[in-house]
């Protein structure tokens, strides 16, 4: 049980009947828990989740029989004031009873409050899961932690109310264990360096105890500095190429799988070491404008993820082949405390993907402009930097930094549906076996699971991954929909042909993906 229900809460639970559904509000707006009403319900890990999750309850275009919630009504979304809601978030509304899954629920729970922690990662959807272990989410409950933000539109946007978070207290953070969570890879994939700081590796044995689900597709870009991609324009292109600076694809720069792994392994500590020819490198080679300036300011970043991050699990299996071989190398771990004159690449962790924006748009300006957990103030100037990120980030051209090619294909839907473009993985869900559910929770966990991963809320969610340079985000699953005959993407419905599963095993990012399951007529694209 996730609360004990006191006082006036009890009697109307036992003896009041079915309790009104309506989310009440006190006199600042904010909105008032009733344990007795309402579904609390804890999901932790991917911060990928957090998209379609969110398509799912607020988007025009998810028909009203797959919907969460009622879009008749005010839909809340609180978020951590110290990141504003990268890493800490939680959602409540009216239940959709419109919905068939959920109108069969019984009579007195009418509400909806998921809680959704970013922070640590994909492994913190995973590792708790799998120890059944309590962990900080975030305190909403104490009206006089939180401020109202902004008022929504009914089934359209979230009423925003920020809430003060510290974690370890009690007063500002809810210890709870995850009821299920979510993963940028599977289960089996989390350990060694992907192992989150006070867990255990997963073992095989951990995985028996899981029961996990195909959640979506995501497709990964490799995100840099604009001022690294003007620079790679500039050498690509020429350097009065009206290419430089611009952010279409026939304008976008590449490095190769060799490149990237070179430098996210530390092997490269300047971007000198990034030679055009016999005689020049990128570094000196590229004008003023799109250079960094100061001591040392050649020095290689790379804001990378936390140990134990599902997105830098994905990419040690794509550009590392770890931990799918006993001989691989690993990404290089972080450096803090190191200075720039030492020549070692300069490695930073970040515990959510929003402050991975937040590390390479602050290095590309050298100032701490952006709320959050990074400062790049320490670094006047700026400084070039490459990250790695879902492609469902900054298609609003917000952040100062651009993505790239990969062995020279874009990073879009298309590209993965035809087999072109490699940086992909299936996200899944998971939950304990023996996890102790509420009553009727994890009927609501699962039409949660199976609606938020519906080409149409995909579909929904992608409008927000609409780069100039192509269409991404995500895709469905073939496990659960059929892909295409034609293997042509439909991106109204967008299902991946290809998977890391076969028909008879659950999906292993360390298996070469190949066509799920084309039958008798199905196919998929030569070109």
């Amino acid at each position: 049980m996730k609360k004990l229900i006191l006082g006036a809460a009890v009697s109307v639970a036992m003896f009041g009947g079915a309790a009104q559904a309506a989310i009440t509000l006190d006199s600042n707006g904010i909105p008032v828990i009733n344990p007795a009403t309402t579904y609390e319900i804890f999901l932790s890990g991917s911060s990928a989740s957090q998209p379609f999750i969110e398509s799912l309850m607020t988007s025009t275009k998810i028909p009203a029989i797959n919907k969460i919630c009622d879009s008749s009504q005010l839909i809340y979304q609180f978020r951590d004031t110290g990141t504003v809601g990268k890493d800490q978030n939680a959602y409540l509304c009216v239940l959709n009873t419109n919905n068939p899954a959920l109108s069969g629920l019984p009579a007195g729970k009418a509400n909806l409050l998921l809680y959704k922690r970013n922070n640590g990662g994909s492994a913190q959807g995973v590792n708790p899961v799998v120890a059944d272990a309590a962990i900080d989410f975030l305190k909403v409950d104490v009206p006089t932690n939180c401020t109202s933000v902004s008022t929504g539109v009914k089934g359209v946007s979230f009423s925003k109310i920020n809430c003060a978070y510290t974690a370890g207290n009690a007063l500002l953070s809810n210890a709870q264990k995850p009821d299920f969570g979510m993963s940028d890879v599977d289960p089996a994939q989390f350990f060694g360096q992907n192992t989150p700081s006070g867990f255990d590796p997963v073992a095989a044995t951990d995985v028996d105890k899981l029961t996990v689900k195909s959640a979506a597709v995501l497709v990964f870009g490799v995100p840099v500095t604009k001022m690294l991609r003007n620079a790679m324009q500039e050498a690509q292109f020429g350097a009065t190429s009206i290419c430089v600076g611009k952010d279409d694809l026939a304008c976008m720069p590449s490095l190769s799988s060799a490149q990237i792994a070179s430098i996210f392994t530390g092997k490269l500590n300047s971007w000198k070491q990034l030679k055009l020819g016999a005689t020049g490198n990128l570094f000196d080679n590229t004008s003023a404008s799109n250079k960094p300036v100061g001591l040392n300011a050649d020095r290689v970043h790379v804001c990378r993820r936390t140990n134990g991050s599902g997105t830098g699990a994905q990419f040690g299996i794509k550009f590392l082949n770890y931990p799918c071989s006993s001989v691989a190398t690993p990404a290089a771990s972080k450096t803090d405390g190191v200075p720039e004159a030492v020549e070692k690449a300069q490695i930073h962790e970040n515990s959510s993907s929003g402050i991975v924006s937040e590390c390479l748009s602050e290095m590309d300006s050298g100032t701490n402009s952006i709320a959050g957990s990074f400062d790049g103030s320490a670094y006047p100037g700026g400084r070039w930097a490459i990250g790695i990120q879902g492609t469902e980030h900054n298609a609003n051209r917000a952040f100062s930094y651009r993505f790239i090619k990969v062995d020279g294909v874009e990073p879009t839907l298309d590209r993965v549906a035809r087999g072109k473009y490699k940086d992909w993985v299936e996200l899944t869900y998971q939950y304990n076996k023996t996890h102790a559910f509420d009553p009727s929770e994890k009927e609501v966990v699962e039409e949660l699971i199976k609606q938020a991963g519906n080409p149409i809320v995909m579909a929904a969610t992608n409008l927000n991954a609409i780069h100039t340079w192509g269409k991404s985000g995500f895709m469905a699953v073939p496990q659960s929909f059929a892909a295409p005959a034609t293997g042509v993407l439909a991106y109204e419905k967008p299902v991946n042909p290809f998977s890391h599963g076969t028909t008879t095993e659950d999906p292993n990012a360390c298996r070469m993906p190949a066509v799920y399951n084309p039958g008798t007529t199905g196919g998929i694209q030569f070109k």
